[in-house]
């Protein structure tokens, strides 16, 4: 039995690999907009970023970030690596995010990946940092997280309320509906 036109399709979550290759792929967008963000700041720095001036600098960081990934978000659900490997972020229940809800998700995948990322440089440099250790545990938790959530969501999504799904929309179209596998000149059916 069909759906009536106005239900819509089950959203499928996407699978662990895919989130893991977009957000190797968005680590390199994120290189990119930190390097074009900092030549600015750095160009009017007068003396060496210590003290206030470094956490400064560090807070207009994360604030630019937040600024990309809030945008992406709430523009359509995806950055350009979500883009690339057709993953959306949504709602629980499958609606477009909210600014408060993109904010909140930002803010918690930026504590734990966020954290994960700067702690995996520490310990580069220095293996045996007990701090360093410390701050691996949330990104490593919000990632294994997903091994046991029903959805095979990250932590952070999960407490954000929202959800990685497949991108199986039709580009152009308009019309909202699942792509189908018929390809041109086919009829569906």
């Amino acid at each position: 039995m069909a759906l009536p036109e106005t239900e819509a399709p089950a959203l499928r979550s996407a699978s662990l690999a895919h989130r893991l290759a977009s957000m190797v792929y968005e680590s390199l967008v994120v290189a990119a907009i930190l390097l074009t963000a900092s030549l600015p700041y750095l160009g009017a720095a007068t003396s060496r970023l210590e003290g206030l001036t470094r956490h400064l600098f560090q807070a207009y960081l994360v604030l630019v970030l937040g600024l990309y990934f809030v945008w992406c978000w709430r523009r359509g659900g995806q950055t350009l690596p979500m883009k690339a490997w057709k993953l959306r972020v949504v709602r629980r229940d499958g609606t477009p995010l909210g600014t408060a809800r993109a904010i909140v998700r930002y803010t918690l995948a930026a504590l734990a990946l966020g954290s994960a990322i700067v702690a995996a440089f520490a310990l580069w440099r220095q293996p045996r940092a007990a701090g360093a250790w410390l701050a691996l545990a949330p990104g490593l938790a919000t990632v294994l997280w997903s091994l046991v959530d029903r959805d095979r969501q990250f932590l952070h999504d999960r407490l954000a309320g929202t959800r990685v799904v497949r991108d199986e929309m039709r580009r152009g179209t308009g019309n909202g509906k699942p792509q189908t596998e018929s390809g041109p000149g086919t009829s569906p059916g």
